[in-house]
Formats: structure tokens, C-alpha cells, sequence
């Protein structure tokens, strides 16, 4: 059979990454506490200052590495103080012990650079006891010890948000109280680079007996890495999705195939139904497949290379499979793809990769329409466009010998016409001369020859 060039189509398409539905943030209690935090408009000079009359209430701005120990130090003689903002300060390491403040309800260091916050010394339970908030966010923070919240035994509410933290884990202290209505506040939002796997770690390092809520969900982001093939390669997702996200496996189980399944990516509008909706990979690669599998909703993108599979007739057939973009069938058994025209898959095709079939003909002519790029595709063994390939270089098979029945027919027209033409000069001679020439005059004599005799 005519084995066509190796040739994949690929063309470009918009998506808009992030994630998985879970609960909404509305839904969720807000704190009981508010949290002291100033403006940088309230650092209109350098130092700190209190802004009432009552000396309870504190903001610091600008400090230099070494006025900061300094200004703490003045500070942890007021025994009034319960709310601190620190705004602007640049420490490589900020060590919480250095808050001696026994009533401080609510400390915000932000605005900042600190590279990372240490743990508090395990023996000092005295200096932040009654500390409810304490607000770290744009800090440009790398790394947080785990233990921070939980020596802190009145802390309810931590803000990280708007840091670079890439890895984070979390503990509370015990609860005394043993109460399943003991809620805690966690805002980590805008930490672009932090792995998805940390968050959902999260509450395996929190007690039974606290309710852990996530804050800005729509503003939390974490990262997932991906396996595509012969690469890595990361996206970024919305935390508040991670749940969509966990149940693509479970679905995956269900379509009762070896097929292997992850998130690929999240529409905000999806192409066929007015929601947002996960898209899904399916990975189906050398597994032995003779026929299209079974695939989970919202797939987009399905690899069945290095299979047995002999048509493609369940793209245009198969509900689950009208979502499909990309598609990778490399080295199979497809003989045509006649199946898949007008399907919605080549409507709406991202990239088909056919190497390696045993295709006998190529549509491209009849799709070029949906193929933007259809004058610039080009195999992989020639140097020539699809558009511009010669039928005859290209497609080879074994000889029969019917391809050689032009040739018989044009020599036996051959023969036919000198047979006439010695036939007709034999009875010539013979009209003008009397004699029959060579080959003529040694045939034996036929009985019909008297029709010809004078």
C-alpha cells in the first residue's frame, strides 16, 4: 500500500490558564478580628510614631537594619501598645523574637524586603501571647518556618500575601478547647510561584479541630508541573480549583481505559457549553490499542501514539470527543481520515500529528480552509510543501502486472500496424512484379489463395 510523507499540522490558538471550581470565597466566615494596617501615605517621614493619645496604636516607617532593633527596643517599654504597623524595612532575616510585646493584638510588618522569617525560640511562649493577627504581606518572603503559627498561641489570622514564596508548610498550636468551631485565617494569595502540592499539604499539618480558610481564593495561585511527552513544563492555576483538579484522576478511572489523564488547561468560557470548565489530557501512548478509547469529558488533548488503531470515525461520533484540539496518532494503523470530515475536530483543530500511518491519500486540498498555514506545512522526509509535492516521488508500491498494460497494448498496436504494412507491400510487389517476396513466397499454399490468383 501507498505509504503518504510524514507530515504534522500545527496552528495556534488562544487559552486562558488557571484552574478548577471549588467552594466560592463568599461562602466562606470572615474573620472576627480586624487587623491593623495603615497606608504607605501614613509614612510621610521616617521613624515611628504613635497615632493617638493612648500610645496603643504605632506605625514605623523606613528603618534602616540597624534603627530597627533600636526602635523595637523603645517600643517594648509601652505596655499599652496592641496594634503595630512596620512598613519599608529591608532585614535579610526577621527573627520573631524580637517582639517582646505581651499585649499586641494585631502586627503588621509589610512593605518591605525579607528574605525569609525564622521560627520563634521554642522556650519564649511570653512575648506574643495575645497576638490574634500578624500580617507579613509584601515582603518579597522566600521562606517562612512552619512553626511560626504555632508558637503563637492566640494567632487566628496570617497574611503572606504578595511574597515569592515557592515552598510552605503549616502548623497550629494544639487546641486546648477541643472545639470543631475553632476557625483559622490564612491569606497567601499572589504567590505566583508556589507549588499546588504545598497548599493542599496544608491541612495535614493542621489540627483536627481547626477549620482552616483559605482568604482571596480568587487571587491564590499555585503552580502544577506537567509531563508532555518527552518534557516538563509548568502552569499556573487558581487554588479555589484545586478540587476540580484532583477529581480529573477519579473521572479518568471511570472511562475503564489504560489511558492515563491530567489537567491541561482551564477555560473561563468554554467553546461548547456557556461555563467555565477544565480542560483534560489523555495520554493513551503505547498501550496496545486497536480502536479509539474511552475519554472523560472536556478532553482536549489525546495522545494514542504508537498503537494499533486502524480509523479515527469516533471523533466525529463520540459526544466526549467534540471538545478535542490535539490530536497525536503517530505511529498506527490509520489507513484514511475520510472519518473525521466535517467533524468538529477539523472545524476547530489545534494540531493533528499523523506520522508513521498508513495513509493513502491526504485531504488537504478539500480542508485547507480550516488550515491556515496549509501552504507552509511540509514533510518530514521531503524538502518540499505538502501543497507542491510530486505524486510520483512520493508515493511508492510493488509492481503487479496490470501497471504494465499500457506498455502490451502500445506493442501490439505496434505489430498490428507492420503486419498491415508488409501486407500491403507483399501485394504490391505481387500486382506490379509477379512474384510473392520473402517471407511470403515460402509459405505453403492456403486454400482461400484463389480468391487472390489472376
Amino acid at each position: 500500500m501507498r505509504q503518504l510523507c510524514s507530515a504534522a499540522v500545527f496552528l495556534q490558538m488562544a487559552v486562558l490558564v488557571v484552574g478548577t471550581h471549588t467552594n466560592n470565597a463568599t461562602e466562606q466566615p470572615a474573620p472576627p478580628f480586624k487587623c491593623f494596617h495603615q497606608p504607605l501615605s501614613a509614612c510621610n517621614a521616617d521613624g515611628c510614631k504613635y497615632l493617638n493619645d493612648l500610645q496603643d496604636t504605632a506605625v514605623c516607617c523606613h528603618l534602616k537594619q540597624f534603627e530597627f532593633k533600636e526602635r523595637i527596643a523603645i517600643l517594648q517599654q509601652n505596655k499599652n501598645l496592641t496594634r503595630l504597623h512596620i512598613m519599608g524595612v529591608t532585614v535579610d532575616e526577621l527573627n520573631m523574637n524580637l517582639f517582646w510585646l505581651s499585649n499586641l493584638e494585631s502586627l503588621a510588618f509589610t512593605d518591605g524586603r525579607v528574605t525569609r522569617v525564622t521560627r520563634l525560640n521554642h522556650t519564649n511562649f511570653t512575648n506574643l501571647t495575645n497576638l490574634k493577627c500578624l500580617n507579613l504581606s509584601s515582603n518579597h518572603i522566600i521562606e517562612v518556618d512552619s512553626g511560626i503559627a504555632r508558637e503563637l498561641p492566640s494567632l487566628i489570622q496570617l497574611d503572606l500575601s504578595n511574597n515569592n514564596m515557592t515552598n510552605f508548610s503549616f502548623e497550629l498550636t494544639e487546641n486546648s478547647s477541643n472545639s470543631s468551631d475553632s476557625h483559622f485565617w490564612l491569606d497567601i494569595s499572589n504567590n505566583t510561584h508556589l507549588w499546588c502540592s504545598n497548599i493542599t499539604q496544608l491541612k495535614s499539618g493542621v489540627r483536627d479541630t481547626w477549620n482552616l480558610h483559605i482568604m482571596n481564593l480568587n487571587r491564590t495561585m499555585c503552580m502544577v508541573q506537567r509531563d508532555e511527552y518527552w518534557f516538563k513544563f509548568q502552569e499556573t492555576i487558581l487554588f479555589k480549583h484545586i478540587g476540580e483538579v484532583e477529581q480529573v484522576e477519579e473521572d479518568c478511572k471511570k472511562t475503564n481505559t489504560p489511558c492515563t489523564c491530567l489537567p491541561y488547561r482551564y477555560l473561563y468560557t468554554s467553546v461548547y457549553q456557556n461555563r467555565d470548565s477544565l480542560t483534560i489530557s489523555v495520554n493513551c501512548s503505547g498501550k496496545n490499542l486497536t480502536s479509539l478509547p474511552d475519554i472523560p469529558p472536556h478532553t482536549i488533548v489525546l495522545n494514542i501514539t504508537n498503537n494499533k488503531i486502524t480509523n479515527l470515525k469516533r471523533i466525529r461520533t463520540d459526544p466526549n470527543y467534540q471538545e478535542l484540539r490535539e490530536l497525536h496518532a503517530e505511529n498506527n494503523q490509520i489507513v484514511s481520515l475520510h472519518e473525521i470530515e466535517a467533524s468538529n475536530f477539523i472545524k476547530n483543530f489545534q494540531v493533528l500529528d499523523i506520522r508513521a500511518n498508513k495513509l493513502t491519500e491526504m485531504w488537504l486540498l478539500k480542508n485547507r480552509k480550516h488550515i491556515e498555514d496549509h501552504n507552509e506545512i511540509q514533510c518530514e522526509n521531503f524538502n518540499d510543501k505538502v501543497m507542491d509535492l510530486d505524486q510520483n516521488k512520493v508515493c511508492t508500491y510493488p509492481r503487479v502486472w496490470t501497471d504494465y498494460i499500457n506498455y502490451i497494448i502500445a506493442s501490439e498496436v505496434v505489430l498490428l500496424l507492420l503486419l498491415v504494412s508488409k501486407v500491403s507491400y507483399d501485394y504490391w510487389v505481387f500486382r506490379t512484379a509477379g512474384y510473392l517476396p520473402w517471407p511470403a513466397s515460402k509459405m505453403p499454399k492456403m486454400p482461400c489463395d484463389w480468391v487472390f490468383e489472376t
